[in-house]
């Protein structure tokens, strides 16, 4: 009998918590605010490309303008597959010229999650071995740059991610952009890999090694841990492996004075996802990548001209109020249905696993109380 009265009391916590969590989350108050959310790479129906942020979007109790609230599946423009998927069918929003105005008055903010777009074969499951093939969408185009002028002009605010002004976003609008920002992009991108063998590896993509095997003989002597670095507009790769570049095979987020100052953040976290390697100009750097190099991968990387750290997160130093993150940091697949509840981050280290370099770690720890916070403070600056 105490095994079954100690099963039920179990089971009564485990149901009543969860209850009672999701009826104080309903209680709080909502908070005006209509954001544009842009997401150009969307290859599947779950839009793990700005899911992340829908989550805390949906947490925090953020809702359009009209009372409702926001569904990831339809509120963001960009790349929509439409059901059922195998037809391949698709509808395309984009940003208009002759809407921008309006688009500017009627939106608080943007959110830019993922400009790299959908190119035919990756959508229409053509051979890898074509490459990717033509661009169907993708690329920060004139009429996002007008916008975000527009939106920059009118002191609202603008986050963007990783990919933003990079390929095949064309070169002048990437420099109108640049200069608009007051940030410079080198050029390189990069990410920790688990396993450098092809054979073995989830995480390598085809086109880097295409890259390094055009330079190189069609050679790719590398395996187990690394880190790539790729300059896809000249044309190469550069590899550090863990060993003998490397201390520490995942790059590492470590939070400035700026950043502990003005956010709530974890003083240093891993990130083992895509990044770029940012200049931040004049602007305020919020948390910076560090890669744990030794003299051979410092001598690697001085080959290159490339730093061992640089920016992860930089925010606007001027009164125009803009974020960029130079990561692929909303591409995380959170299970939408506990956004509803209160406390959840209280718990937030049931929802990571207890690896040194995960990328949930990375979500929770960082991401989360990031977002959250800017969203936050720039919502009630509006409301006052």
């Amino acid at each position: 009998m105490k095994t079954i009265k100690t099963i039920v009391i179990i089971l009564l916590i485990l149901v009543l918590i969860p209850v009672a969590s999701w009826v104080v989350w309903s209680f709080r108050p909502d908070k005006p605010l209509d954001i544009l959310v842009m997401n150009k790479t969307v290859l599947g129906l779950e839009q793990k490309e700005h899911r992340a942020i829908f989550w805390v979007l949906l947490n925090d109790k953020f809702i359009k303008n009209d009372g409702k609230a926001y569904r990831m599946e339809k509120d963001y423009y960009g790349f929509h597959p439409v059901k059922p998927l195998k037809t391949r069918k698709y509808e395309v929003r984009r940003i208009r010229l002759d809407e921008v105005e309006q688009l500017c008055s009627e939106f608080d903010m943007a959110y830019y999650s993922d400009t790299y777009g959908v190119f035919f074969n990756e959508w229409y499951r053509r051979a890898s071995s074509k490459g990717k093939g033509t661009l169907i969408e993708g690329g920060l185009n004139n009429s996002d740059y007008i916008f975000i002028k527009e939106m920059i002009e009118k002191k609202k605010m603008l986050i963007a991610e990783y990919n933003f002004i990079a390929p095949p976003t064309i070169g002048l609008v990437r420099k109108k952009t640049e200069d608009l920002l007051g940030i410079h992009w080198s050029t390189w991108t990069g990410r920790a890999i688990k396993e450098l063998d092809p054979q073995s590896s989830k995480d390598l993509p085809e086109w880097v090694l295409s890259i390094y095997k055009k330079r190189n003989n069609g050679d790719w002597p590398f395996s187990g841990p690394g880190i790539v670095l790729i300059n896809e507009l000249a044309q190469q790769v550069l590899v550090l492996e863990n060993g003998k570049h490397l201390d520490m095979p995942v790059p590492e987020i470590q939070s400035t004075e700026f950043g502990l100052d003005h956010y709530d953040l974890p003083e240093s976290v891993s990130y083992p996802q895509w990044f770029d390697i940012m200049d931040p100009i004049s602007n305020n750097v919020v948390a910076e990548y560090k890669i744990h190099i030794n003299m051979e991968g410092k001598a690697l990387l001085d080959e290159f001209g490339l730093p061992s750290r640089f920016p992860a997160v930089i925010e606007s130093a001027g009164s125009s109020p803009y974020m960029y993150l130079a990561g692929n940091y909303s591409d995380y697949p959170v299970r939408i249905w506990n956004a509803k509840l209160q406390g959840i981050n209280t718990f937030k280290n049931v929802f990571y696993n207890r690896n040194e370099h995960s990328e949930s770690k990375f979500y929770w720890k960082f991401y989360v109380p990031l977002i959250s916070q800017v969203l936050t403070d720039y919502q009630a600056g509006l409301s006052e």
